[in-house]
């Protein structure tokens, strides 16, 4: 009960703060038609079966979302300097169970507002996600999932706020890098392999795939890379928990 009290209070967090809002819905859709007009000749001479708007309208959505992960880290400690835990925590698992509560809000703030960019890109810059929207929704979900784990359990792991911020200041641009956030990825070499450990290759390269549309080969892969990483991560954070409980 306690958890989802903390849920709700991080949701309502979310919707209340024109900022972030602005950030996570304006915003990407500004990159994405800045970047889609910029770069159409190349991906018109290119021949990769999708337009410039096609593919950043993917990979600029899912940075979108992975950057939520600044967000998950900050609700953490946004709880702890109001001393809403101390309030709620006369149990011993009290943190733990405000932790998992702005875990699980920061993940249905991300999810929600992940999917709003993808319908508003859809309705006002004619990019096109396939016929199995609801796909590509869960896809998106699946990637809101493991960025408010990056954020938790690493605001759970450091325990100061400069020291997670730098981790993921340096972490999070290199996976969307890899992912092919910024560029197409070479079909060979050591970039295409380093581009297998970033759940971003696989996302975007499953939505792509929807998109176009393809057999759908690499949704699979997608889901099990972000759920297994977001468990593996929730895991950890809540050993570190119980352990300083």
């Amino acid at each position: 009960m306690v958890t989802l009290v903390f849920a709700r209070h991080q949701v309502q967090l979310f919707l209340k703060s024109p900022g972030v809002m602005a950030l996570f819905i304006v915003g990407p859709l500004f990159v994405i038609f800045v970047f889609g007009q910029a770069f159409t000749a190349i991906f018109a001479a290119g021949g990769q079966g999708f337009d410039a708007m096609q593919y950043f309208g993917v990979t600029l959505l899912t940075m979108a979302v992975f950057q939520g992960s600044f967000i998950a880290s900050w609700a953490v400690f946004k709880e702890r300097r109001s001393n809403t835990e101390v309030r709620l925590g006369v149990a011993p698992i009290g943190r733990l169970q405000a932790t998992l509560g702005a875990f699980l809000g920061s993940w249905l703030s991300l999810a929600a507002l992940g999917c709003a960019v993808m319908a508003l890109a859809s309705v006002l810059l004619s990019i096109d996600y396939g016929e199995r929207l609801w796909l590509s929704a869960l896809l998106v979900c699946a990637e809101a999932l493991l960025a408010a784990s990056l954020g938790v359990s690493l605001a759970v792991i450091f325990g100061e706020e400069r020291a997670a911020n730098g981790v993921m200041n340096a972490l999070v641009p290199a996976l969307v890098f890899i992912g092919g956030g910024y560029t197409i990825i070479p079909e060979s070499g050591f970039l295409h392999e380093l581009a297998r450990f970033s759940p971003l290759r696989w996302i975007n390269l499953a939505m792509l795939d929807l998109a176009m549309p393809g057999p759908g080969e690499y949704i699979a892969a997608a889901l099990t890379f972000s759920l297994t990483a977001s468990a593996a991560l929730m895991t950890l954070a809540c050993l570190r928990l119980w352990r300083n409980r």
